[in-house]
């Protein structure tokens, strides 16, 4: 019986193995061509193309997204853990009213509020900053956001927060003490998608940045897409600066992998 089950197991995980298998080559495909088109005809010079463009600064643009994307993170975290907190751990009158009303946000596209976005920026003077992009990310990342960091909480023992409260603690110092720290897995993660999310986005950028000193990566593509199909050299070019303008973020999220999965993986028990 025992040996019978064990060869069931052992069918079920060569069956696994192989459908992951096949995603990962269809996901990696792609990379493999990006790759291959990108050194064909003049190698690395291609990417050497890239880095000394003159119609624009690679750096330049990476560090931009990169800020957008750090402060965009930074900002959702400070307002998810602190909402999430009081949604979670917290009474007061309209709460659930006031938590539904956010997550309806959800359900609303950025393409939808593009022009009360846009005069608002107008009205706070941010057309054409990085600050202009920073806030409507901000606005658009926390609904979903909250909902994973108030879920989370909703797993911590609420015996913990009174405990705490008996020994005199108030409610920002419980944050502080006790909610925070239990909440670095959950935090990490919810940091990782929000600087995927904001690195990735087009809209936004298009909508606000006009100089090109303020361009985003998503914005600066279109520098290398205009000539794509006047020659192969071209195409190799655009390929490179693909793989250039994504290799940041494709650093970042692997080097804080490990945080993701962990908050991914506290999420799942703590539900």
């Amino acid at each position: 019986m025992n040996s019978n089950g064990s060869k069931v197991n052992i069918k079920r995980a060569i069956v696994v193995y192989l459908v992951l298998t096949v995603l990962a080559l269809i996901w990696l495909y792609p990379i493999i061509i990006a790759l291959t088109k990108s050194f064909t005809l003049e190698g690395f010079n291609n990417y050497k193309y890239v880095l000394t463009y003159k119609k624009i600064n690679y750096f330049q643009v990476v560090f931009n997204s990169m800020t957008i994307a750090i402060l965009t993170s930074l900002g959702v975290a400070v307002i998810v853990t602190l909402s999430g907190y009081a949604f979670s751990k917290m009474h007061f009158r309209g709460q659930k009213i006031l938590f539904i009303s956010v997550l309806v946000c959800l359900a609303l596209p950025v393409a939808a509020v593009t022009m009360p976005i846009f005069f608002t920026l107008v009205k706070l003077k941010c057309i054409d900053t990085l600050l202009g992009v920073i806030i409507p990310l901000i606005a658009f990342n926390v609904p979903q956001m909250l909902l994973i960091v108030k879920n989370y909480f909703d797993g911590i023992p609420n015996e913990l927060l009174e405990s705490a409260k008996i020994d005199g603690s108030s409610s920002f110092n419980t944050y502080c003490v006790i909610m925070l720290p239990l909440a670095k897995p959950i935090l990490a993660s919810t940091m990782v998608l929000t600087f995927v999310y904001s690195w990735n986005d087009y809209l936004l950028p298009l909508l606000v940045i006009r100089s090109e000193i303020n361009y985003t990566v998503t914005l600066a593509a279109q520098f290398f897409m205009a000539s794509t199909y006047q020659s192969p050299l071209d195409v190799a070019h655009l390929y490179a600066a693909m793989i250039l303008l994504t290799l940041p973020s494709i650093v970042i999220y692997l080097l804080s992998q490990k945080y993701f999965q962990a908050g991914i993986t506290a999420g799942a028990v703590k539900g």
